[in-house]
């Protein structure tokens, strides 16, 4: 009977740990803030360095990058992530959601949405909310790229807002 469970225990920790170590589908998504004014004087004022760095650097006064974040890719799964609106209290809410009941098409009836929107506090999901930029896309193994985006006024400065996703990333090794 001991030797039974410890087969039966040794089995699961087995079937565990290889359904762990096998590869998992993730999109990698980031949120942007882009003060439009700073962006455009820099755009007009700019002159090739030869620094790739250096002219990279230079170019991204007036943008703020949050961390890029990982989704969770599966039927009815929602990843939302919130950050600070900088230089101010409000909260960008970005979402993204998979589905195989909203979008079907002829290559496929998934489909992912992505959202984002700024309100004076967290939300639960950015694609529910009023005055949000959502965008919805048929998943396949097509799809590369998808970007919600929206131009708003903030402190009477015009930002632009908006969450982008890189899709068919692979985590973990088999």
């Amino acid at each position: 009977m001991n030797v039974k469970r410890i087969v039966i225990a040794n089995l699961t920790i087995l079937l565990v740990l290889s359904t762990a170590g096998g590869q998992s589908r993730s999109d990698i998504c980031h949120v942007y803030v882009v003060d439009v004014a700073k962006a455009r004087k820099v755009a007009a004022n700019f002159n090739e360095t030869g620094d790739a760095e250096a002219d990279k650097k230079a170019l991204s006064v007036g943008q703020t990058l949050f961390p890029e974040f990982h989704t969770v890719v599966g039927e009815e799964e929602l990843t939302t992530k919130t950050y600070r609106f900088p230089g101010s209290n409000l909260i960008i809410t970005a979402s993204v959601y998979y589905t195989d009941e909203s979008m079907a098409s002829t290559e496929g009836s998934d489909s992912m949405l992505v959202g984002i929107v700024l309100s004076p506090n967290p939300l639960r999901d950015a694609l529910a909310a009023e005055n949000n930029a959502v965008s919805e896309v048929t998943y396949n193994d097509k799809l590369d790229t998808v970007r919600a985006k929206k131009y708003l006024r903030v402190n009477h400065r015009l930002y632009l807002l908006g969450i982008e996703c890189r899709c068919k990333e692979t985590t973990g090794s088999k």
